[in-house]
């Protein structure tokens, strides 16, 4: 899945975020939340995926929710995500994974999946931030860089070095973002659309920690 931080010109002066947030790991309870947060940090490219799951008639959001509550085995199951909360409100959340070593894909995986598989074999080994992304009232508030922060401590409990993640070449204040915290680019791959998609390239970006 593709994996871009929802940003419009977050700034990074401090580490000392205001609004003041804390982090903790999700429940089932925090789903409903975790399947928008999914679908806004991949632009749309999740819920594209859940339709192509879904039985006539069947949300895709649907699909996401049974998806992040039920299916263990996979990144987006909420165990996998770290909660972003402001006085007891929910406002972001982040999720991330090691990623394993390269592998062939599948022939049934999707075409629009593709290019960012390649990456991810490219990106093998390192802390994966999968989707970071904040409730629109709460961007451009420094946020976007605690996320980020949270992202490196997680990495570096698991004794990686590296901390990845792909951005879309149409998100500029995203890609902008993840340059002031200290990312660079690695890879890129060609961005395939899909309906009501965004166009470009996919650009694999990374953090020595």
């Amino acid at each position: 899945m593709p994996e871009i931080l929802q940003s419009h010109g977050e700034k990074m002066s401090s580490p000392i975020a205001s609004p003041p947030i804390t982090f903790r790991t999700a429940t089932q309870d925090d789903c409903a939340h975790l399947v928008l947060f999914a679908d806004m940090a991949t632009r749309r490219l999740t819920s594209f995926l859940w339709g192509q799951m879904a039985a006539s008639g069947q949300s895709a959001f649907e699909v996401g929710r049974n998806v992040i509550r039920n299916a263990e085995d996979h990144f987006t199951h909420f165990r996998n995500w770290r909660v972003a909360e402001h006085q007891g409100h929910i406002i972001g959340a982040l999720n991330g994974y090691v990623l394993p070593e390269p592998s062939v894909s599948a022939s049934s995986t999707p075409d629009v999946v593709k290019p960012l598989n390649a990456l991810k074999n490219i990106a093998a080994g390192t802390w994966y931030i999968s989707a970071a992304a904040l409730y629109s009232e709460y961007q451009g508030k420094g946020l976007g860089a605690r996320l980020i922060w949270e992202a490196e401590t997680i990495a570096r409990s698991f004794g990686k070095d590296r901390l990845t993640l792909m951005v879309g070449s149409f998100n500029n204040p995203a890609y902008r973002l993840y340059q002031k915290c200290g990312f660079t680019e690695w890879a890129r791959r060609p961005f395939l659309p899909f309906p009501g998609s965004d166009e470009g390239e996919w650009i694999l970006m990374v953090k020595q920690l």
